[in-house]
């Protein structure tokens, strides 16, 4: 359907008209003149058209059909879909980041360079980076280590755990403990899970709240999950805060770089939060004036306004920017500004506001969203490897590199 859709988008195109893809010129693809032809391909071999992108013949049974240009001319290439690569030498093409055709305990990873180049996408057998612990698992997609047994970056309905390959999976099944008959799916105990506001999923497979759990709330008499908002005000997190020989207990805190306002909310520091016009809210939960004009950005630390990419207040090979931390459509407009690596001896470091956030990538001493265009060229975006290397490289959808750039690298 997103391919029909693609091509669509290219026709109709969207409040402008938009170039028709090279295939659809007959001079480089004579299949063009036929009905529908821009959606088909001219196969030399047997001099037949075919649908563009479908998988099998005249290709390989795991392979599709791809456009591909050559001296002027559009070609029909056997290349595998997006999401699966092959061995080197070899036709069949396996899904990225399962055992596919690797021994036990190994995953099958792209070859980063292989995208890269007009031809064949292929990948190799590697072993999973280690963790912390045994407690966490190591998952491949995202390069990330999660707790075992919880959601992770599971869909919801399904957990983390070791599959039979020796590979981190997302599973549920009947015989689980934590299966949860009504729905059918698993969900990790002492989260929410499938249960109602105020109550846990326990050992068992029940719904139910205990007043010994540290996660009891005294005020509303039920149970939530840690480290989320549970029963607590906009800007808190229900954690445990106290911890002794009679048990933990949990409590609502204010988010880490918040501060509490007369209201009992949390905001973040230095965005406007419950304050007036032109004001920002100040540690000790205070309304103050904003000091900086327009277009500058607040240095807590020097109390004083400074432009964004200005040396100065930050250690060397560091540079003022926007805090990435922020999020303007929760949080509101931030005025504080935070030292991000630029070059030099600063070069190796991590910017703190940036590798807290989710799918959050540095590159060249600022932050982007991974999977995202960032400072790449059209057609482009930014990607991060096993090796922690940060660079632009082709949308899985754009078939050649032709029509995309994949210069950038963050050394």
């Amino acid at each position: 359907m997103a391919t029909w859709l693609l091509f669509a988008a290219l026709f109709c195109g969207y409040q402008a008209a938009v170039l028709p893809p090279h295939w659809a010129d007959v001079k480089r693809n004579p299949c063009a003149a036929h009905p529908k032809g821009w959606l088909m391909l001219y196969w030399p071999s047997d001099g037949k058209c075919y649908t563009i992108y479908k998988k099998g013949y005249p290709c390989p049974d795991t392979q599709e059909l791809s456009p591909g240009r050559l001296g002027g001319r559009t070609v029909a290439e056997c290349k595998c879909p997006p999401g699966t690569a092959q061995l080197p030498h070899t036709k069949t093409c396996h899904k990225l980041f399962q055992r596919g055709p690797c021994r036990n305990g190994e995953y099958f990873a792209p070859v980063e360079e292989s995208f890269n180049m007009r031809g064949e996408r292929q990948g190799m057998c590697v072993r999973p980076q280690a963790c912390a612990d045994e407690t966490l698992l190591y998952w491949p997609p995202d390069g990330r280590c999660y707790y075992r047994l919880t959601q992770g970056p599971c869909y919801p309905g399904s957990i983390l755990d070791i599959g039979e390959d020796g590979l981190a999976n997302c599973t549920c099944g009947p015989d689980s403990p934590h299966y949860w008959r009504a729905d059918g799916g698993c969900y990790a105990h002492y989260s929410r899970g499938p249960c109602e506001r105020g109550q846990l999923f326990l050992p068992g497979a029940r719904c139910g709240c205990e007043a010994h759990l540290p996660h009891y709330h005294n005020g509303t008499k039920g149970c939530y999950e840690l480290d989320t908002l549970g029963p607590c005000p906009k800007g808190h997190l229900f954690v445990i805060s106290e911890v002794s020989e009679s048990g933990s207990r949990a409590q609502c805190r204010c988010k880490n770089f918040h501060t509490r306002a007369a209201d009992g909310a949390c905001y973040r520091l230095y965005t406007r939060g419950p304050c007036g016009q032109d004001e920002m809210i100040s540690r000790g939960g205070r309304c103050t004036k904003v000091p900086c004009a327009r277009g500058r950005l607040y240095a807590p630390a020097r109390r004083r306004c400074y432009r964004p990419g200005a040396a100065e207040p930050c250690a060397r090979g560091q540079l003022l920017a926007y805090d990435f931390g922020a999020r303007p459509a929760l949080d509101g407009l931030s005025h504080n500004g935070v030292c991000v690596c630029a070059a030099g001896p600063c070069a190796g470091k991590q910017v703190p506001s940036c590798s807290d956030r989710k799918g959050a990538v540095i590159f060249n001493g600022a932050c982007h969203i991974q999977h995202t265009q960032g400072p790449c060229s059209d057609n482009s975006w930014l990607v991060k490897d096993t090796n922690g290397r940060v660079s632009c490289q082709c949308r899985p959808d754009i078939t050649t590199t032709e029509d995309c750039s994949t210069e950038l690298v963050n050394s």
